[in-house]
């Protein structure tokens, strides 16, 4: 009688087990779709209904902070991609997460900090390199922000964002006709980039 209690009861804790991963998978599928049709704040939400210990996983963190990303939320964001970060350190997305409400909140030196980390654990980051040019370019170490850029330029050729912090970091520099020549790369192939046709017209080409 009694091992048939033992056993009735672990078939019970199994079965509750398996619904409440069931319904967890069902309200993270419930957040995705919500995201999908613009419902950010019910796509948030909905992660409050997960039961412990899914709610609290790393990947459901890195949910939450993202969509408070999406929301404007850039303070509690980062707070959360910190959690992120402290439960996957060696991970590289949370990481590169993190850099998303940084630099909405202009916060540089903070994005040189988590841009670096991230190259620590992954060389040749194109996101993590992209992010420390445009951070040092905005904490005035131009010869820095070129040197960056330089690099990703030989590394994407085509790339018009690289281009274009490239031109500016020469322009702060000085170097007009370096600059100029950036400015025209990017004009012709994007004739109404407006940014290079701002850096162009800051060089007097």
């Amino acid at each position: 009688m009694k091992k048939s209690l033992l056993l009735l009861a672990s078939a019970f804790s199994l079965w509750t087990s398996v619904a409440r991963a069931d319904a967890n998978a069902e309200l993270i599928q419930r957040s995705y779709d919500s995201e999908a049709v613009g419902k950010l704040a019910d796509s948030l939400s909905v992660l409050d209904q997960l039961v412990a210990p899914r709610r609290d996983s790393y990947v459901v963190t890195l949910r939450r902070a993202w969509l408070l990303y999406r929301l404007g939320r850039f303070a509690e964001s980062v707070d959360v991609y910190v959690r992120a970060i402290s439960q996957a350190p060696g991970a590289v997305e949370p990481r590169l997460g993190i850099l998303l409400p940084q630099l909405a909140l202009r916060r540089w030196s903070d994005v040189e900090t988590q841009a670096r980390a991230v190259l620590r654990l992954e060389p040749g980051n194109y996101l993590a390199t992209l992010r420390l040019a445009y951070a040092c370019y905005n904490l005035q170490r131009y010869a820095e922000a070129t040197a960056l850029y330089r690099r990703l330029k030989d590394l994407y050729p085509s790339d018009v964002e690289v281009q274009s912090g490239l031109g500016w970091a020469l322009l702060k520099q000085g170097k007009l006709p370096e600059a100029s020549a950036e400015f025209h790369h990017i004009l012709d192939v994007s004739p109404r980039n407006e940014l290079a046709k701002e850096g162009l017209k800051a060089t007097g080409g």
